[in-house]
């Protein structure tokens, strides 16, 4: 038996092979399954639970149950959570005794039980793709209601399998620098074109790329008028002309090209007690992805054009002194988004070293 704290509750789990570190992505699923290195995704979870207030949230990939039992004890969210495996139905059971817990668990499919509530917040998290549940998500979560969608497929999502992700995602995307930000918007984007076949819209909520997984919670507009709007935001991009010449010159796509992160424009983030300061000021920054449609990695652009690359630090002092907002990306060390032209900041640090 082990035993696993995480917020307020404490859960009994079997660990799979290649799962014993938390710094290790999930390695082989099995019954009574815990993913240490999706803390931060729970966290993340909980604090936006805590943020839009919903009345009835959904885990439809229960597991241990964590997810369910923390949205209810840090919350007080009503939880309902189901798992078709039997073992880990009963793992579940296990868990809320122990924890005092009133969450709601069923032993069915996702398909099964996302239909018996009128859920406001559905998580996916299927280990692997989330491809074969977004549609029935979207049908059954209420008007205005959020989904969250956890992916892993990211070697597809990020164009290391062309082919895959085209049969898959129906997408043509670039494997390069920018390839999680890429898979986000790919992912964006196929959720949205779905989204749009069945009349409705979508806004993305809050967007995140960590380790082996992509975290996307979007809220679902039941109208036509909101899908024709969300249909605007699908786009064939080209990086030679909107970014960098360093890229090649061809349009890829269809993407998500709006914002990924839109609850910083509607609320304030409000953090349980439980979730550490140091992972709501990087839950924080997400807000700063939005500054601009893809970011600029430093050591890509300077080595390309044969240029010593300079320290973030002073690319932030040069934009500073000539009034450039700049900010640090999560999707790289070296990558920053900015409110004007990668060609004004070029020439900037190529003066400054001259």
């Amino acid at each position: 038996m082990s035993i696993y704290r995480e917020g307020k509750v404490e859960v009994d789990f079997n660990v799979p092979d290649g799962s014993s570190s938390p710094e290790k992505g999930p390695g082989k699923i099995s019954s009574g399954f815990l993913n240490f290195s999706q803390k931060l995704n729970r966290d993340l979870t909980i604090s936006f639970i805590n943020t839009v207030k919903p009345r009835l949230y959904l885990d439809g990939f229960g597991a241990t149950g964590i997810r369910a039992l923390r949205a209810e004890k840090e919350t007080g969210v009503r939880s309902v959570v189901s798992e078709r495996s039997f073992v880990s139905f009963q793992k579940i059971i296990e868990n809320a005794k122990s924890n005092e817990s009133q969450i709601e668990i069923y032993n069915e499919p996702f398909e099964s039980i996302v239909s018996k509530f009128h859920f406001d917040f559905i998580d996916v998290d299927p280990y692997g793709s989330v491809v074969p549940f977004v549609d029935i998500a979207i049908n059954y979560v209420s008007n205005h209601g959020y989904i969250g969608f956890t992916a892993t497929d990211l070697s597809v999502l990020s164009g290391s399998l062309k082919d895959k992700n085209l049969r898959r995602y129906g997408t043509e995307v670039l494997n390069n620098s920018l390839r999680h930000e890429m898979g986000i918007r790919n992912l964006l984007g196929f959720i949205a074109r779905r989204a749009a076949t069945l009349d409705c819209g979508m806004e993305p909520m809050i967007s995140m790329w960590h380790g082996h997984y992509y975290r996307v919670i979007v809220r679902i507009n039941k109208s036509v008028k909101d899908a024709e709007s969300t249909l605007l935001n699908l786009k064939h991009i080209n990086l030679h002309e909107i970014k960098d010449t360093v890229y090649p010159d061809r349009y890829i796509g269809p993407i998500w090209s709006g914002k990924m992160n839109t609850i910083f424009i509607e609320k304030e983030m409000v953090f349980p007690s439980t979730v550490y300061e140091k992972t709501s000021d990087f839950i924080r920054k997400l807000k700063n992805e939005d500054m601009e449609l893809f970011f600029t990695d430093l050591s890509e652009s300077m080595s390309r054009r044969k240029i010593n690359l300079p320290s973030t630090d002073s690319v932030d002092k040069i934009s500073e002194e000539n009034g450039i907002k700049v900010a640090r990306t999560h999707f790289s060390p070296t990558g920053f988004k900015s409110d004007k032209p990668l060609e004004l900041i070029n020439t900037l640090i190529q003066q400054k070293k001259g």
